[in-house]
């Protein structure tokens, strides 16, 4: 559980960091694109290697399995990555992608927080 802790707080510190929550500009994001980039790479890779672990940890009922979570979370994750990449259509798809990267994590943080305190 720890694992997918430390992995839920870089997750979030990649959305303070380039002011994901609330802004619709996107400003912060479309400046450091390079880095942004490569952050996104780098949490796509360590979700992946969690998704079994996660499958391991104890106290998750039906409706709170971390893994499949962790597993839609990522998926967001390499969706805002792939938006990055081609320039003629990164607001259009930056903008359609982050809500559905933002639930997930809140979906994920939700499920973290309930089995935390079983």
């Amino acid at each position: 559980m720890r694992d997918v802790k430390d992995w839920a707080t870089t997750v979030q510190r990649f959305f303070s960091t380039y002011d994901l929550y609330g802004n619709p500009s996107f400003d912060s994001l479309f400046i450091n694109i390079g880095e942004a980039k490569f952050d996104l790479t780098a949490i796509a890779y360590r979700a992946r290697l969690l998704i079994k672990t996660a499958n391991n940890i104890k106290g998750q009922h039906k409706g709170q399995q971390v893994s499949p979570l962790n597993a839609e979370l990522t998926d967001r994750v390499e969706d805002l990555r792939r938006a990055l990449i081609n320039p003629s259509l990164r607001d259009a798809k930056v903008s359609q992608v982050t809500p559905g990267l933002l639930m997930s994590f809140e979906k994920l943080q939700d499920a973290i927080s309930d089995i935390e305190y079983m």
